[in-house]
């Protein structure tokens, strides 16, 4: 069951040096990202790189590098949106599906928009909170009502419940998925 002592232990665990460690890029990122939103009503090129560095480094090789107007159009109009126009806009432009469209949304809006990871909706899924792990627009609907309602019912951040079930996952359920599907 995850609770409140669940997300206080597990969070902890993702400062390990072999489960996260990533905090500092992390707040350096949102600190970049707030700035620039701020200022410009969108994010710069070398922020958005540094958001797919952090989140998908593979992604980088899809991504349309000379075209960045594109993203940075889309990035745009997805801010100026109702919320739930947010991560369709930004799924919708090349290459960047929903993890990374969830992730870009999170560090804009970081108290709204969680990041609709693998690892963490397996641990929703396992535990029983999710129907399917797909990460899809049809389900990041259901995932996203599940973290906000969590981080409300627990008094905390998105960003401790996304540490706490990414740590959990790594340590604990990733072990246990690969020893299943070795048998």
């Amino acid at each position: 069951m995850i609770d409140n002592s669940f997300i206080e232990f597990w969070s902890k665990k993702y400062d390990d040096s072999d489960v996260g460690s990533d905090e500092e890029d992390y707040r350096e990122i949102l600190k970049k990202v707030s700035q620039e939103v701020n200022q410009q009503g969108t994010i710069t090129k070398s922020t958005f790189f540094l958001i797919l560095n952090w989140k998908a480094p593979r992604v980088k090789g899809i991504i349309k590098n000379r075209c960045f107007h594109e993203y940075e159009e889309g990035i745009k109009k997805a801010i100026e949106a109702p919320d739930e126009q947010k991560l369709q806009i930004l799924d919708e432009l090349y290459g960047i599906g929903i993890p990374i469209a969830s992730t870009i949304l999170h560090f804009i809006y970081p108290s709204t928009f969680p990041i609709m990871d693998v690892r963490v909706t397996e641990v929703l899924h396992h535990f029983g909170y999710l129907k399917a792990k797909t990460r899809s627009r049809s389900n990041y609907v259901e995932f996203r009502r599940i973290i906000l309602s969590m981080s409300q019912c627990f008094r905390c951040t998105l960003r401790e419940i996304d540490r706490a079930l990414f740590a959990y996952h790594k340590i604990v359920l990733g072990s246990k998925l690969k020893a299943c599907t070795k048998h």
